[in-house]
């Protein structure tokens, strides 16, 4: 089955333009959630033309349309068309499970809040069951978490930060073409002033210099505080870099020059933590025995033995305060620091970045992904394996970690291999890994 779906892939990168039917026969056995859009019913007001199969099945229509008909998407080919086409394919994947009725402003609606990163999380364990290339993967889940995100950057008028923050977690352009295809592919009362919303998206986002993964100016700045900051060691130079991005996101500054400037804050010892993100099985542990040996390392399952029971969950909350207790030491002290836990909820992630911004630490994320299966087989070989259905627990409740979160984000493949590496100024890769012509970077041009 997974040859099969792969060869449909395939085809699709050769030029296919498949309907949602063949979508369905095609990847339903590897992505059950497609079943569902046919019995998944959306609102009337703002679908009228039925269930999330009908609507995805026009969304597709329109998506071939604009790129048989638009010159300046001639430019998506290769990968990036594929991606665009599996990111309409799936960007309501997640409808089926979180469409429920609710009252908006005082009327009864049918929505589905969150089933675009839902659908994101998703579809990692899925998608890696193929056997796909992690570029391919991660340009499919980012567009089918971010993309109700341009028309709200519009609507809520936001300024070009907010523009520069969305550009680090999904392609913009690419983004785009979705978004204005699933406007284009439904039917409301208020379409125009919807493709009108895109279309604006589309207009500030090159004005902004967001227009590139990563921001137009990427590049430059990153080149630039490489030769600023060039006597500095590597960790303080991606410190005051990924810091410079993150309060150019938010706003706090406008230029880079801002940046070099708030970045005499590093020039003095500060703490480094690595955060582990993957279900039980993922192979954290193991990495961190092989590259991390000079950090402390604040386990929550060391915990839970000296408590008396490795697998003991009833004391999750004493040991994660033991946890935060020995992080925020080992944080006064300036220390090196790695948290290895599952670390599969964004509010325990951030309840961990946010003490360690606090405390001035450089934040890298390193996040294991693995098909459902593999993550299965590795659980079993374990000493100490957690129960199957604790197991599927974590994968349904995975909320799988986003750009924003850290200074650096690494992504280690199943045998140990990097698939990307983001935030960092240096060819070469942190804690003794090397990098492959696969492993993904941020463009240097």
């Amino acid at each position: 089955m997974n040859a099969a779906a792969r060869a449909f892939i395939a085809a699709i990168e050769g030029g296919a333009t498949p309907s949602i039917t063949e979508f369905v026969d095609a990847l339903g056995a590897v992505l059950p959630g497609l079943h569902e859009l046919e019995r998944t019913p959306q609102d009337p007001g703002w679908h009228a033309e039925g269930n999330v199969f009908i609507h995805t099945g026009m969304v597709l229509d329109a998506l071939y349309e604009l790129l048989a008909t638009r010159p300046e998407a001639a430019v998506l080919d290769g990968r990036r068309r594929t991606a665009l086409i599996l990111g309409a394919a799936l960007h309501d994947i997640a409808k089926p499970a979180t469409t429920r009725a609710m009252e908006i402003k005082g009327v009864q609606r049918i929505a589905a809040p969150q089933h675009e990163l839902q659908g994101r999380s998703e579809l990692v364990p899925q998608l890696m069951g193929l056997g796909l290339p992690w570029e391919l993967i991660e340009l499919v889940t980012d567009l089918v978490g971010y993309h109700i995100a341009p028309k709200f950057l519009v609507v809520k008028a936001r300024e070009q930060g907010s523009y520069l923050r969305l550009a680090c977690a999904a392609d913009p352009e690419l983004l785009y073409w979705l978004e204005l295809a699933d406007m284009i592919g439904r039917r409301c009362q208020d379409q125009p002033q919807q493709i009108e919303h895109i279309e604006m998206f589309g207009l500030f986002a090159r004005e902004y210099g967001a227009w590139r993964r990563f921001g137009d100016q990427a590049p430059r700045w990153r080149a630039m505080f490489g030769a600023a900051l060039a006597e500095l060691p590597a960790a303080a130079r991606d410190l005051s870099h990924g810091q410079f991005v993150a309060d150019l996101s938010s706003g706090v500054i406008t230029q880079p020059e801002e940046g070099l400037a708030r970045s005499y804050r590093f020039r003095e010892p500060f703490p480094e933590l690595v955060i582990t993100v993957g279900p039980s099985g993922s192979g954290k542990s193991t990495w961190i025995e092989r590259h991390l040996a000079d950090h402390e390392c604040v386990s929550l399952d060391e915990i839970r033995a000296e408590l008396g029971d490795r697998s003991d969950q009833s004391q999750n909350a004493r040991v994660r305060q033991i946890a935060r207790d020995q992080l925020r030491e080992g944080l006064r002290r300036k220390a090196k620091l790695v948290w290895d836990a599952t670390s599969l909820r964004r509010d325990f992630r951030d309840a961990v970045t946010t003490m360690a911004r606090d405390y001035g630490a450089l934040v890298t994320l390193v996040c294991f992904p693995r098909s459902t299966q593999e993550y299965h087989r590795r659980n079993r070989e374990r000493l100490t394996p957690v129960p199957a259905v604790v197991l599927d627990r974590q994968l349904a409740g995975m909320q799988w970690p986003e750009l924003v979160e850290a200074h650096r984000w690494l992504v280690i493949g199943p045998g140990g291999e990097p698939f990307a590496y983001y935030g960092g100024l240096d060819a070469e890769l942190p804690y003794g890994l090397s990098a492959s012509d696969e492993t993904l970077r941020e463009p240097t041009s």
